[in-house]
Order: structure tokens, then sequence, then C-alpha cells
């Protein structure tokens, strides 16, 4: 604080000067030491009430960025699970991933594990080499994948267990980089 060491020497200084030009013998180191102590309140301890004052906005700057935070966190993690078992009109819905395969022809009325035929399976992110073996599997046929992009392709595809075939084929021939066909006993993945 050599700054304050300085202004308390001027101050000291210009009240002895004020003393000699009136020719009094007044003790001013009383006057100094009062008038340094309003002004050290004037000046240095008006930071502190700043520095108070921007503590309380930090605090608030603070809880709105958690509290943006946790929002941002909990959407990501909503949209990360898109498979949310509300279908938005409250009621519950189960889904599975994989069917379970079926030596059955498809349109019976009970598969080889109990379920109806009309039974929907969800498959959700999969690639399509995957749920081309399983179709095969579930259909008695041979999965047949030529294409090497297979794997890179991604689905979301409901399937319901009833529709033959051909119906299932032309609902995935829809999709962006599919190609499929039913060749005798194959379900081909074409390039």
């Amino acid at each position: 604080m050599e700054s304050n060491d300085k202004l308390e020497q001027l101050l000291r200084q210009m009240y002895a000067e004020e003393d000699t030009h009136r020719n009094e013998d007044i003790d001013t180191s009383e006057i100094i030491d009062e008038e340094w102590q309003k002004f050290e309140a004037a000046h240095f301890d008006a930071p502190k009430l700043r520095v108070h004052r921007f503590s309380a906005l930090y605090k608030m700057a603070a809880s709105v960025v958690g509290v943006l935070l946790l929002s941002g966190i909990a959407y990501a993690a909503w949209k990360a699970y898109p498979n949310r078992s509300d279908g938005g009109n409250g009621e519950v819905t189960i889904q599975t991933q994989h069917p379970t395969p079926n030596t059955q022809h498809p349109t019976s009325p009970i598969t080889g594990l109990g379920e109806p035929a009309d039974s929907v399976h969800v498959f959700e992110n999969i690639p399509l080499d995957e749920l081309v073996g399983e179709l095969a599997t579930y259909y008695n046929k041979v999965a047949d994948i030529q294409s090497t992009k297979a794997r890179e392709v991604r689905l979301y595809y409901k399937w319901k267990q009833s529709d033959n075939l051909e119906s299932v084929v032309g609902d995935l021939n829809h999709f962006e980089h599919v190609n499929l066909a039913v060749e005798d006993d194959k379900l081909v993945v074409k390039p």
C-alpha cells in the first residue's frame, strides 16, 4: 500500500504547512488521523461494497448457468433414449428390439412362444444386416447380404409379424440405401 503511505505523507505535509501559515500551535496529528479515516472510508471501503454487490451477481449468474446446464443434460438424456414407453396417450406399451425366431408360418394364430401372430416388434437403431437376418429366420429364408454397406445402414422399423414377407420387403425398400429382394429361399440385400 505504497500509495496510501504517500497520501498520508501529503496530508501530513499539507496540514503542517497550514499550521505554519497560521502561526498557531495546534496538534494536527489528531486531525490528520480523523481525516485519514474519513478518506479511507470513502475511498478504500467502497470497493469492498462493489465486490459484495458483484458477488451477489456472480451467484445469480452461476445459478442461471446451473439451471441451463441441468436443462441441457435432461434434454440430451430425453433425446438419447427416444424409446419411451409412453406413446403420448398415457398408455404404456412394451417394445422389444428383436423378434423371436419362428419356424411356423407367420399367419398362424400362435407363434412358437405363444405370442399372437399379429404382435409388433420394434427394431430401433439396428443395422440392416441384423434386421434382415432376423426377418429371414422368422420367414424360413436364408439371409444373403450382398451389400458391404448393410452394417452401416441403421433403421427404426415396426414389424408386424402377421404381415407377409413381400409387404415387409416393400416397406423396407422405402428407406434410403435399402434394396431388398426375395429370391427363392433367400432374402437378399442388394448393393
